[in-house]
């Protein structure tokens, strides 16, 4: 009796292991999918018809970004800038150098800085609304000089360019453009110093010109 039960135990493992490899293949599957950058999260096709490059920068799931060129590179992509949904990158163009801002912390000051935004809202009400306030609040800081509503590939954006009039601000002027994505607000800003020489807002279009989007990996809220 004991011998039968060690045989039946040992047919019993037997079956559990055939049964369970299975189901371990298809959690390594799944681990390996999580581990790689991209396995499941780039899109095949941008809204504007162009296939899913990429080479392009991403800001979450939704945005993709050419290199800008105009001598413009990458500073930052920080995914992790302000909790869940957020994302945040920046390109400069120009020979840096130090400078002292207001806070007494020394930093690298580049002619040129493009800075853009993905930040998602609850829904797409919330994103209308934080839309508002954050054209308020330039509205409120910045000395307005033109605004206005362009589309890029097919995404309309309003553009508000200005003085930024501030003593304690090392840039002199920027245009900034402000879009809504599903749940998600899009801010580009570009900003230069007094003695750059180019056209922010021809910069600043060329740039837009470069941002892709996938409604197809928009949440379903």
């Amino acid at each position: 009796m004991e011998n039968f039960k060690r045989k039946l135990w040992h047919l019993w493992l037997f079956i559990m292991q055939k049964w369970l490899i299975i189901p371990i293949i298809i959690l390594i599957i799944l681990g390996a999918a999580l581990l790689i950058p991209g396995f499941s999260s780039y899109p095949t096709r941008a809204d504007d018809g162009l296939p899913w490059d990429r080479k392009w920068e991403m800001l979450g799931t939704v945005l993709g970004v050419e290199a800008p060129g105009n001598g413009f590179t990458l500073l930052n992509n920080d995914t992790a800038l302000a909790g869940n949904d957020t994302f945040y990158a920046s390109w400069v163009a120009g020979e840096a150098r130090d400078y002292t801002n207001a806070e007494g912390k020394a930093v690298n000051l580049y002619p040129a800085q493009v800075y853009l935004l993905l930040y998602g809202c609850g829904d797409a009400e919330q994103a209308m609304e934080a839309r508002s306030d954050w054209m308020d609040r330039e509205r409120g800081t910045y000395l307005i000089r033109e605004e206005r509503e362009e589309t890029r590939n097919g995404q309309p954006y309003t553009l508000l360019a200005y003085d930024c009039g501030s003593a304690t601000n090392p840039y002199s002027r920027g245009i900034s453009a402000f879009s809504l994505f599903g749940n998600y607000l899009v801010i580009a800003e570009l900003t230069v110093t007094e003695d750059f020489e180019g056209d922010e807002a021809a910069l600043l279009q060329s740039f837009l010109e470069g941002c892709h989007y996938a409604s197809s990996n928009l949440k379903q809220r």
